[in-house]
């Protein structure tokens, strides 16, 4: 089954009416989704099969945050739905840092989705609030650039070709693909992308600029909605864009992959489930995460269900929807942190486009 969500189809055809005009969505400010109303799975008769425990369970379960965990979220919260039908589990796609305030200042939503690791900024918010965190990776995803079906001059990028594409000193300077390299031809650039709300935004701009580095402001089009991001790319020779692995294979209709030179190698490698596993695509083979209110699941036996539902089902909805399953010991080592109760965030403490063997290694 596909799991991306049918509403989205509206934001495509949103795409195609603006794209005379290209908008410019707070490329510079903070996401204005943040109070978007959740949409709710729709519950489904009990399932024949499962924890005979569960099939008591009602309550309402809140989940908010990045746009790239969206979709497993949104396939876990129906499945789950079918087998605990008491249970209803709203799930919105508002981007990370939304999902941060919401769970972290405002105490609106029990799990949080997050395409990167909490900050210590917002860990504190949650501390302030008397909020604890348990920080669970559920899959991998291959960050992807993509461009225009019609570019045939840029099949692969080097990390400083795209610090050139994106970094903050191109800002009304660069414009041009040849400004890009010399060899590019004579073609317009326009740049599609999140917002800086986005966990995808913070984790491109630390992998592609370094840690501390920054992004450019002037974006064509910035937007929480991936779709609109495909459309841009697709409607206009010369745009560029980045999104989750899982958008990529779901507009391959639209865009083209980039394949980005691996600093250490000096191959292009493309994204894709392999690389991801390979560990070869580097800088932006990234794990992503939610994180669940460890005091609302301890009082509360629907959202523990949920919990270890995810970490139960979630590797095969993970491949359905287009990401990459984590290993099985790291699935363990989620359990073993719903089970003891474990807080805060190890991923923060690890560099963004640090290769994966690596980061397992660290949390390990």
């Amino acid at each position: 089954m596909n799991y991306l969500p049918l509403r989205r189809v509206f934001y495509v055809v949103l795409a195609m009416a603006v794209m005379a005009g290209v908008v410019v969505v707070g490329a510079c400010g903070g996401s204005d989704d943040a109070g978007e109303t959740p949409t709710p799975a729709t519950p489904a008769p009990a399932a024949t099969q499962g924890a005979p425990a569960a099939s008591a369970l009602s309550g309402t379960i809140a989940v908010a945050g990045s746009s790239t965990v969206f979709p497993i979220s949104e396939a876990v919260a129906e499945e789950f739905s079918k087998a605990n039908s008491g249970v209803r589990v709203n799930v919105a796609s508002t981007g990370t840092g939304a999902g941060g305030r919401a769970m972290c200042e405002e105490g609106t939503i029990d799990v949080w989705n997050a395409s990167r690791p909490a900050k210590e900024s917002e860990l504190e918010a949650c501390a302030g609030n008397g909020i604890e965190v348990i920080e669970l990776p559920v899959a991998f995803d291959a960050l992807s650039v993509i461009v225009s079906p019609e570019n045939d001059w840029a099949p692969c990028l080097t990390v400083e070709q795209l610090k050139t594409i994106f970094g903050p000193e191109s800002e009304g300077e660069v414009t041009n693909w040849n400004q890009v390299d010399s060899s590019f031809p004579d073609q317009r650039l326009r740049i599609y992308g999140p917002t800086t709300a986005s966990g995808t935004f913070d984790y491109f701009t630390e992998a592609i600029m370094g840690e501390g580095g920054a992004h450019r402001g002037d974006l064509d089009l910035a937007t929480e909605e991936d779709p609109l991001i495909a459309n841009g790319v697709n409607g206009t020779p010369g745009g560029v864009g980045y999104f989750g692995l899982a958008y990529l294979e779901q507009y391959r209709a639209l865009v083209q992959a980039v394949s980005v030179v691996n600093p250490a190698s000096g191959e292009c490698v493309a994204p894709g489930a392999e690389s991801v596993e390979s560990g070869t695509y580097l800088p932006l083979a990234r794990p992503i995460f939610i994180y669940v209110n460890k005091g609302e699941m301890e009082s509360r036996p629907e959202l523990r269900a949920f919990a270890d539902f995810y970490l139960n089902e979630g590797p095969t909805l993970v491949t359905e929807v287009g990401y990459v399953p984590l290993p099985a010991d790291v699935y363990d080592w989620g359990r073993d942190r719903v089970e003891n109760g474990e807080t805060g965030s190890i991923f923060n403490t690890i560099e963004a486009g640090t290769p994966i063997t690596e980061a397992l290694e660290r949390v390990n």
